[in-house]
């Protein structure tokens, strides 16, 4: 979307507006089929099943953002547009059993899975009708307006591919059924996608279909077969902008070439509309991107080429004041097929109401007009020969010098190699006077084309035309502030930003993933100046520690400083992590320290590079030995500890569990022990008997 403002008056010239546009090829695309499935065209079902992953390649290779719909229709379920005795079973009279009429099912949501489409078209049944009439406008209306069940996505180019065989019912064919009320042009379907008002609302007219299809930005393919496309096409001739007819073979085999070939037309094809109200006439003129020598009255091109930018010049111009008393309008022009729209806000000046009696003979009045007018209403009214604000401008009707002719010179062309093509004058930015612009504040120009430059482009460094600062030789930048000087681009390394960028206004813009001062920094422990430095920097290290094992330092740091001069500052203090540089010198054990060190540019001196050093402290072996010692001593006598604890507590368990054991203990024989003495007992019976034998 964009906003403009302009001012328009009726005496002013119209105001033109350029607007560009370019066609996309990777738009999102809605493609809702919306199918006849009466008896007639039970084949093209079978054949838009087995298309159906077909079609979503297809889809596939025109958009990569593409989603499917399907939905059908017949007719409404009343006499005459079908057989009372039929009704549950319309296809009677040909000896199948087919679904009751029905007048719009929606059967699928718009959604990118193909898998889902074609079992939906697959579910979908076949039903029929008795003429050859078909409910298509009604179908079409609800897909139109049930943009929430349909899924329609606002961003998305929005196609509805309507495929039949039959003509169709318009406003006014279902009073044949005695359906009375217009059609509402309101949403009713069920959760189960039925329309549930085909037996309460007549067909919509043409012109209602049209208007939807303008308001939610839908396009119509109407996908039929060779003996209908003429009825088709005179359809379409009412409502071309949005709708298009292709021949449709008997089994609905080349559907896919008839959407591949209509989506191409769409995407090729822009036009604008807009709201504009009567007092403002908007007049759009294009050469279609080179299609046209000149340019022509159209708001819309054809076959235009993807990828290139068609421009459209829009004139706006106030024709009367609005009787409404409203002067400020917001005019929205919009492209037909997309959500892309421009919006113009437009304040109309308002007239200037005056009662002063006119008297052409007041000496003052004329005097104030230079003698050549009179003055009324605070405006110099101009005798025949005269023209211009104050009547200065003499003008010769032989050479047809009139007032418009005069203005002419104070209209610039829209286009040099087309002088008659002329703008406002002065370019509203100011007043004409005897063929010359007086501009407004804040304007310059032969026509007032041009405002004036800004207060921070310095004449010194630029010159000022049209309004933009071109820089002078030796200067850049958006306000010519930067001297093309590369000094403060070249580090320490002597290379202009170590070659890892390039230099912008003194300063260094690094490639990525460079970043640094000099674009210096690749990595965390690759630095180019940390390298270039690190030998002086560990022969220095090497003469403060005097471990001597550096040799001619002066030789050594010499070469770094003949490209910048630097000094070097030893400290104990951390270093900060920022431009941190290492490097490892041995010391006099051998034993290898890691030292510390940074750079930074000194402000107040120019290539001037201070090196601070944090020398590592030489380790205090003898220490390291004892600590080392002394912690091996602790920590064996802690694990000598731990397993004396361990054995006292195991010990103190099983002593435990043994006095447990005494203490619920009994005596008991063995099983195994046999007693060594034999003890027999005679029966008490047998022992009477023999003591008393008489018994």
């Amino acid at each position: 979307m964009q906003n403009l403002t302009y001012s328009l008056s009726p005496k002013a010239h119209s105001e033109r507006i350029k607007l560009s546009y370019r066609p996309a090829s990777n738009n999102p695309l809605d493609l809702y089929v919306l199918m006849d499935l009466t008896w007639t065209m039970k084949d093209d079902r079978e054949t838009l099943v087995k298309l159906g992953y077909e079609l979503a390649t297809t889809l596939k290779n025109l958009t990569s953002n593409y989603r499917l719909g399907f939905g059908s229709f017949a007719d409404k379920q009343e006499m005459p547009m079908i057989t009372p005795e039929l009704k549950m079973n319309p296809c009677a009279k040909a000896g199948q059993v087919c679904e009751p009429t029905y007048g719009f099912r929606h059967h699928l949501h718009l959604t990118e899975d193909a898998k889902r489409f074609v079992k939906s078209v697959k579910e979908s049944k076949i039903t029929g009708n008795l003429d050859n009439l078909e409910g298509g406008l009604d179908a079409l209306m609800q897909v139109l307006v049930c943009s929430q069940e349909i899924g329609w996505k606002k961003e998305a180019r929005k196609v509805v591919i309507l495929v039949t065989d039959g003509f169709m019912h318009f406003a006014g064919d279902g009073l044949l059924a005695g359906i009375t009320r217009k059609n509402d042009k309101k949403c009713h379907l069920s959760a189960d996608g039925e329309y549930l008002g085909s037996l309460i609302y007549d067909y919509p007219s043409l012109e209602e279909i049209y208007r939807e299809l303008m308001k939610r930005k839908i396009s119509v393919i109407f996908a039929v077969t060779e003996d209908v496309v003429p009825t088709y096409r005179e359809l379409s001739g009412l409502m071309k902008e949005m709708s298009q007819v292709e021949i449709l073979s008997e089994d609905s085999s080349n559907i896919l070439e008839l959407i591949e070939k209509s989506y191409d037309r769409f995407i090729k094809r822009t036009q604008f509309s807009d709201n504009s109200p009567d007092f403002i006439k908007i007049e759009y003129k294009t050469d279609c991107g080179g299609q046209f020598p000149t340019l022509r009255k159209r708001n819309y091109c054809n076959d235009v080429e993807l990828g290139k930018t068609v421009e459209f010049y829009i004139d706006v111009t106030l024709t009367d004041y609005p009787k409404d008393g409203i002067y400020t309008h917001k005019i929205r022009i919009d492209e037909s097929a997309l959500n892309e729209y421009m919006e113009i806000e437009v304040e109309i000046q308002k007239p200037c109401t005056c009662s002063e009696e006119l008297d052409v003979n007041d000496e003052n009045g004329r005097f104030q007009c230079n003698n050549n007018g009179f003055m009324h209403c605070g405006m110099c009214q101009c005798d025949a020969a005269w023209t211009g604000t104050s009547c200065t401008c003499p003008t010769d009707p032989t050479n047809a010098t009139t007032t418009e002719a005069i203005e002419n010179f104070c209209r610039r062309p829209y286009d040099l190699s087309k002088p008659d093509d002329l703008g406002p004058v002065c370019s509203n930015r100011g007043t004409c006077e005897c063929g010359h612009c007086f501009c407004f504040p804040g304007f310059e120009g032969t026509f007032c084309e041009c405002p004036e430059c800004d207060v921070d482009c310095d004449l010194r460094k630029a010159d000022c035309i049209c309004g933009q600062c071109v820089c002078k030789y030796g200067w850049s930048g958006n306000r010519c502030n930067c001297e093309d000087s590369l000094d403060g681009c070249i580090g320490p390394t002597g290379e202009i930003c170590s070659d890892r960028g390039y230099c912008e206004c003194g300063e260094c813009v690094c490639d990525e993933p460079y970043v640094g001062k000099f674009c210096e920094i690749g990595s965390e422990t690759e630095n180019k100046i940390c390298t270039f430095y690190e030998a002086c920097v560990t022969c220095l290290i090497e003469e403060n520690t005097k471990t001597g094992k550096c040799g001619n330092v002066s030789e050594i740091c010499g070469k770094a400083e003949k490209l910048e001069k630097f000094t070097t500052v030893f400290v104990k203090d951390e270093l900060d992590i920022e431009n941190r540089c290492l490097a490892r010198v041995e010391n006099e054990y051998g034993i290898p320290c890691d030292h510390y060190f940074t750079y930074q540019m000194v402000a107040h001196m120019e290539n001037y590079l201070l090196i601070q050093v944090n020398v590592c402290e030489p380790l205090n072996y003898m220490a390291v030995i004892g600590f080392v010692s002394l912690a091996t001593f602790f920590l064996g006598l802690l694990l000598i500890c731990i397993i004396w604890g361990c054995i006292r507590a195991k010990d103190k368990r099983e002593y435990a569990r043994f006095m447990a054991d005494q203490e619920n203990s009994y005596m008991e024989h063995s099983p195994i022990y046999r007693d060594p003495i034999g003890r027999f007992v005679v029966p008490k019976a047998v022992n009477r008997k023999q003591s008393n034998p008489f018994l």
